[in-house]
């Protein structure tokens, strides 16, 4: 019962490398996706917070500002 484990991608590279090879690119190309396009702005505190003028946003646990839900 205390075998050793395999994970399944030390599996199918040896099994079936070209499979493991395709799902590896496809794993780096939705990678790459998930950045497209996203540029990062500069806002300062006060843009932030004249943008945050509502009871809808809360300082959670930890400091950090989070929306609050419908129910709350």
């Amino acid at each position: 019962m205390g075998g050793r484990r395999l994970k399944v991608e030390k599996i199918l590279k040896t099994q079936q490398p070209n499979t493991h090879k395709q799902l590896n690119k496809n794993r780096k190309q939705n990678n790459k996706k998930c950045r497209r396009g996203k540029k990062e702005e500069n806002l300062s505190f006060s843009d932030v917070m004249d943008l945050m003028k509502h009871d809808s946003y809360c300082r959670g646990r930890g400091g950090s500002i989070k929306q609050r839900t419908w129910g709350k």
